[in-house]
């Protein structure tokens, strides 16, 4: 096996596969749908989603909703185009987090050491927040009493994007700071990703390359955070009107007695 980049204590990358009567392309291959998996679809998806979720700070942010739940291909894009690809991504990483290379900043407190721990880390809390974030307000699912749904209309037509995701981030200051560490978890798990994937496939082979690359995913992490920063602001401070409030009242009212109604069915079956 050779490699090709070792930083200070960090895990050497391994260039090739070391095949073996086992099958040890299978970890090879698996690597490296796994890092694709991170980059396309979900890291695309990633910058996608809070570019649009940025909108909330410019006004056009219900425009852009619309046009997201008006495709047809909707349903087959949010399970094979996501739903698949994540948790074949996050399988695979919690795999690699809890069987792989410990982590030994203690002993060996170097910044590749420092980054190669926050990635899995990060991965661990991005997946808690992707998954209850889906849950809570795509899934309008009740998560521990957090039972704030999302709307894209109310009753006449009234527009209620901006004003379910305000409600939602406003549930409550855990809530907020929820939102925070989970966002800032995915967008450095995603722009450190980048980095590490670039020496996975073998495009940044010297220390040049490799230190230019990282300045441009710095780039990219900066600007994600700007992103989010700036929609979570929005979110967080945007008063919804009286319009607003009371259709999105009547949409929860109408959802909680949907949901009461399957409860007696179930009970009574």
């Amino acid at each position: 096996m050779s490699t090709k980049w070792h930083w200070k204590g960090f895990p050497p990358v391994s260039t090739t596969a070391s095949p073996s009567p086992a099958g040890g392309q299978v970890p090879f291959l698996l690597r490296r749908l796994h890092s694709l998996a991170g980059i396309v679809p979900i890291g695309v998806f990633l910058m996608f989603h809070l570019f649009t979720n940025m909108q909330m700070a410019f006004g056009t942010f219900q425009h852009e909703v619309e046009w997201i739940h008006s495709q047809p291909a909707l349903i087959f894009m949010e399970i094979f185009v996501l739903a698949v690809p994540i948790g074949f991504h996050a399988i695979l990483g919690l795999v690699y987090t809890f069987c792989g290379a410990k982590s030994n900043t203690t002993k060996y407190p170097y910044w590749g050491n420092w980054r190669y721990t926050l990635q899995r880390v990060t991965g661990i809390v991005a997946l808690v927040f992707i998954v209850l974030h889906v849950l809570t307000l795509r899934g309008r699912m009740n998560m521990f009493g957090w039972f704030t749904p999302f709307f894209v209309h109310g009753e006449g037509g009234v527009e209620l994007a901006k004003a379910s995701t305000a409600i939602a981030l406003q549930a409550s200051w855990l809530v907020l700071v929820f939102y925070i560490v989970g966002v800032t978890s995915a967008v450095y798990h995603w722009s450190n990703g980048l980095w590490t994937a670039a020496i996975t496939w073998g495009v940044t082979v010297s220390a040049a390359a490799q230190k230019r690359w990282g300045a441009v995913c710095a780039g990219v992490f900066a600007t994600l955070m700007l992103f989010s920063a700036l929609a979570i602001y929005a979110a967080a401070t945007y008063t919804p009107t009286a319009e607003e409030q009371a259709a999105y009242d009547h949409e929860m009212a109408k959802l909680t007695a949907a949901v009461q109604v399957d409860h007696t069915q179930a009970a009574a079956e």
